[in-house]
């Protein structure tokens, strides 16, 4: 289940997401998000996903619409503090890259350990 929490200023808006954002959540979002840029066109829009504790394809593909849906109505979009699940999976796919991440410190990615087979004589 996903909780969204909307806040504004001068600066621009903020969504405070918490909970999945996966299959069932990212229609939420994007409905949310919608509705936020027709009630008032921000010209910045900051995402907390400090909360969000799973994020799967459709949540990241989300989040790629909501940076372009904010781009479109000359806005920007920064999305702050992933946890270390979804942050690993932005950099699997590539999003890191794409899109304005800010991370409160290193979030290092968990990297399995090759550990050496014992050698058959």
């Amino acid at each position: 289940m996903l909780r969204i929490q909307t806040t504004s200023s001068e600066a621009g808006v903020g969504l405070v997401l918490s909970g999945d954002l996966d299959l069932s959540g990212a229609p939420e979002f994007r409905a949310c998000l919608g509705q936020v840029l027709e009630t008032c066109r921000p010209g910045h829009v900051e995402v907390d996903l400090s909360g969000v504790g799973f994020l799967d394809c459709a949540g990241a593909r989300s989040l790629l619409w909501a940076d372009e849906r904010v781009r479109s109505w000359g806005g920007s979009v920064t999305f702050h503090h992933p946890g270390r699940g979804p942050l690993r999976l932005l950099r699997l796919l590539g999003l890191d890259a794409a899109l304005s991440i800010r991370v409160a410190r290193r979030v290092p990615l968990v990297e399995p350990t090759a550990q050496a087979r014992p050698r058959l004589n």
